[in-house]
């Protein structure tokens, strides 16, 4: 196969030179070709997790699985996280929560940090820190500290109402899955929920998002 090359003179000018390539050349030159519009095009993995600031199912999951594999694989990952679970909006505007009013405390937090924190990195280690002391707001300030997060803006965010109606949206988006919510956490992948993704993503989620990623297989795959 020949194939024009382009090459710039002395002079400044360009000029062209015909070169032969091999059938292998060829094929490799394709090969890299296909590889680099997998790598552009290929989506990326949407895992979207329902959970609950205090719920021991929620923080195993969070810390051991979602928060590492992030850390290796959010090139190739969107994360759709909202802290709600089990919790129920009264008649009165406030929330009820399956472990009581500091878990309520501890969503509204989170939420609010998902809303007013820019930076992704801050934010996960943020949602890391708060899900791994397990104090609720008890320890937003100092994991707020820790990860560069201006806690005064999640702040605002709590006690201005604003959070209050983003934990309502919450709640309205979790009543549309289908199926509904039984256990926390609830993953779905790209939008899918099935048991046996959720069973298998809080055992192995690193496995679940390489097995469902379409570029080329990224190196944290590969361990």
């Amino acid at each position: 196969m020949w194939n024009l090359c382009w090459q710039l003179r002395s002079d400044g000018e360009m000029t062209s030179k015909r070169i032969y390539l091999s059938g292998a050349e060829k094929r490799k030159r394709r090969k890299l070709k296909i590889h680099a519009h997998r790598t552009k095009d290929a989506a990326r993995v949407r895992v979207t997790v329902f959970y609950e600031a205090l719920c021991p199912d929620s923080r195993n999951f969070i810390v051991h699985q979602l928060y590492p594999v992030w850390q290796d694989l959010g090139n190739i990952m969107n994360l759709d996280l909202h802290a709600f679970g089990k919790a129920r909006e009264t008649d009165a505007g406030g929330f009820t929560c399956q472990h009581g009013e500091k878990e309520c405390e501890a969503n509204l937090m989170l939420t609010c940090a998902q809303s007013v924190v820019r930076d992704p990195q801050a934010l996960m280690k943020f949602i890391h820190c708060v899900m791994q002391r397990y104090e609720g707001v008890d320890g937003g300030l100092l994991c707020a500290n820790d990860s560069g997060v201006d806690y005064s803006e999640v702040r605002e965010c709590m006690s201005s109402g604003a959070g209050v109606r983003l934990q309502h949206d919450i709640g309205e988006k979790q009543a549309q899955l289908n199926p509904r919510l039984t256990y926390v956490p609830w993953i779905l992948l790209n939008n899918v929920f099935t048991a046996k993704t959720l069973s298998l993503a809080q055992d192995d989620l690193r496995r679940v998002v390489c097995n469902a990623y379409r570029g080329p297989t990224p190196e944290a795959c590969e361990e």
